[in-house]
């Protein structure tokens, strides 16, 4: 039992490490307008543009999909797991602030950008699920992909901030 648990921790922070390292490299993406016309209700759509932190993540069938893919044993619970704790531990904290905040499963998630109008659409980075959106009103949002310590959240949230002018 004890030997299950040091693994279990172990390769908890393996992962973690390796989502850490996901952050670090920019994914490249898919900014064109996945809504074309007859087809608005038909796609969740989120504007970024009302929120301050954004938290997105899988649905439910979206993460039952994960495991078919990858295996119950591929460490998606301990993924899923960590970034709901983290994100919640944020989530407490900045609601008691000014700050708007929001966990999403929407599929798109519009944004402004100073070069017009982009579009994340969460099932074309399938190998991002997990992420946060930093925004701020004249700035351009900040992706962030895989998952962060609730203290990497708010060393990123305080860098965003203070280059956002």
């Amino acid at each position: 039992m004890r030997k299950t648990k040091i693994i279990s921790t172990i390769f908890g922070i393996l992962i973690i490490i390796s989502c850490k390292q996901n952050v670090e490299k920019k994914a490249e993406l898919k900014t064109e307008n996945p809504i074309e016309k007859g087809t608005e209700s038909k796609l969740d759509t989120l504007n970024a543009d009302d929120y301050n932190v954004l938290f997105f993540h899988p649905t439910e069938s979206e993460f039952n999909e994960l495991i078919k893919e990858n295996g119950e044993d591929s460490g998606i619970y301990e993924v899923d797991s960590d970034f709901g704790f983290y994100a919640s531990k944020v989530y407490d904290s900045i609601t008691k602030t000014d700050l708007k905040i929001k966990n999403v499963t929407e599929r798109i998630i519009k944004y402004s950008t100073e070069n017009g109008i982009k579009y994340l659409d969460r099932l074309k980075n399938k190998e991002h699920p997990y992420g946060i959106i930093f925004n701020k009103i004249n700035c351009e949002p900040k992706i962030e992909f895989g998952i962060m310590t609730d203290i990497g959240i708010y060393q990123e949230l305080t860098e965003y901030n203070k280059n956002c002018r």
